[in-house]
């Protein structure tokens, strides 16, 4: 029998892009190499870069790098975000001076594999926390570590061709990590309906005792709560994390770059992105250099089959949604969906039914009918709002909610006032809401009648 945990939802399985090998996509002619918070740019229009040159510092040192080689065109802006213009000469010129780790791995220090981790600018998409920041902060009595191989929603199967395709790098990156916590133990985590990568995995392990497959069930949510509950039976209380328990949990693309870093020398340029949902024409997996835009990708699948309604950057819970596709690939980037159908909230709210769906697949062992009716009431009694703060903001029990009560909403409408002591902006809610309904129509795959046809509907975002 696969692991589980208390509550969660199993969605329909969408794995369009599944039976699709990585591929690398066609050279940008221009990236955009995101600079939003406190970084500085290393480099000035007109200037030259190598592919792996660092052109920006954030305040903490960590760097971030070319993924192309080629000319600066300067400093462009979208929105609030800020981006770095480099016009790709299509040489992929490697930055000189890069190159592999020489010295042994059993030389080098926890505190050396750390730097080396900030100078690659790796970033684990599992919690998007530097691997530098994640090691500094692990370091002391720890049990084991868990690595993560759960996709983490169900169009994405990027993680499993890497899985497929990669095997190696992900050992011998568990090998680096291991060796840098001093922990002598690694529980493979993975769904129980993907055992053929783990298959391909153990040909890659020397030692058995070092490497352990967990096989969970193909449940959502998958985060540190659910995780540590499902392999190990135990609760991670309010404001602690699982490294309080003695584990620390990987994602395992993170693994296989620490790996790739360590043997190459090159820092963390590329991103493994599913493109897939409904209106693209060739759902695909694509390995994109940091700061392709997203429009490129969508060009790489072969453009849309059908109208697209919906654009969501990331997973189809907890992702977030674009007016149009004119972000661009970062480090965190894990798919991108187009979707076809979508369902519009009109903003009213309607009363609790009390059937009690939401408390059976709440995975923190919360009551959300007890704020829904709170907030139908309104009550001035925080009461019924006991526990919110242990919220994880998964959306179960909107998902699952057969009133269509906006429980996520009512959830961070209250963790607002609590931060703030003030409500929040509506403004700032309508795109959230939207995406809400996105997510229970689209999986739930309630088609509305006779919109096929009606135009004025549909939202074309190119």
């Amino acid at each position: 029998m696969p692991l589980t945990f208390f509550g969660g939802i199993k969605p329909e399985n969408k794995k369009y892009s599944r039976d699709y090998p990585l591929r690398y996509v066609t050279p940008p002619e221009l990236v955009y190499i995101p600079i939003d918070g406190y970084v500085s740019p290393l480099v000035e229009a007109g200037g030259t870069v190598a592919m792996g040159q660092a052109v920006a510092v954030r305040d903490d040192g960590m760097q971030l790098y070319s993924s192309v080689s080629g000319i600066v065109k300067g400093t462009a802006k979208e929105g609030e975000h800020r981006y770095i213009a480099i016009e790709n000469d299509k040489k992929d010129t490697p930055f000189e001076g890069i190159k592999g780790i020489k010295k042994p791995l059993l030389e080098l220090s926890a505190d050396e594999i750390c730097a080396l981790l900030k100078q690659y600018s790796v970033i684990d998409c599992f919690d998007e926390k530097p691997m530098y920041i994640k090691l500094s902060e692990h370091k002391g009595n720890l049990k084991r570590i868990i690595i993560n191989c759960c996709e983490h929603d169900v169009y994405t199967t990027a993680l499993y061709r890497l899985l497929l395709e990669r095997p190696k790098e992900l050992i011998n990156g568990a090998k680096i990590l291991m060796h840098a916590l001093s922990i002598k133990k690694c529980v493979i985590l993975i769904e129980d309906k993907k055992r053929k990568a783990i298959q391909v995995l153990e040909d890659y392990v020397n030692d058995t005792r070092m490497f352990v497959p967990a096989f969970i069930e193909n449940k959502y949510p998958i985060n540190e709560q659910t995780i540590i509950s499902a392999v190990y039976s135990r609760e991670i209380p309010h404001g602690k994390t699982a490294t309080d328990l003695g584990y620390v949990i990987f994602g395992a693309e993170a693994v296989m770059q620490t790996f790739i870093s360590f043997a190459t020398g090159m820092p963390q340029i590329r991103k493994a992105v599913t493109v897939s949902g409904e209106s693209v024409k060739k759902p695909q997996n694509l390995i994109a250099p940091i700061g392709t835009p997203l429009k490129n990708l969508i060009e790489e699948c072969g453009g849309l089959v059908h109208r697209c309604r919906c654009v969501v950057l990331g997973g189809i819970m907890d992702g977030e949604f674009l007016e149009n596709p004119g972000g661009v690939v970062t480090q965190t980037t894990r798919q991108l969906l187009l979707l076809r159908w979508v369902e519009k909230y009109n903003g009213t709210r309607m009363r609790c039914v009390r059937c009690g769906r939401c408390i059976s697949v709440c995975p923190m062992h919360l009551i959300p009918l007890d704020y829904a009716v709170e907030d139908s009431l309104k009550k001035k009694s925080q009461k019924p709002f006991y526990g919110i703060e242990a919220c994880i903001e998964c959306g179960c029990c909107e998902y699952i909610c057969p009133a269509g009560i906006p429980l996520l909403e009512i959830i961070r409408e209250e963790k607002g006032k609590r931060l703030s002591g003030k409500k929040s902006d509506t403004e700032t809610k309508k795109p959230h809401r939207k995406f809400i309904s996105v997510k229970k129509t689209f999986i739930r795959n309630r088609k509305p009648k006779n919109k096929d046809d009606d135009e004025s509907d549909f939202f074309i975002p190119f």
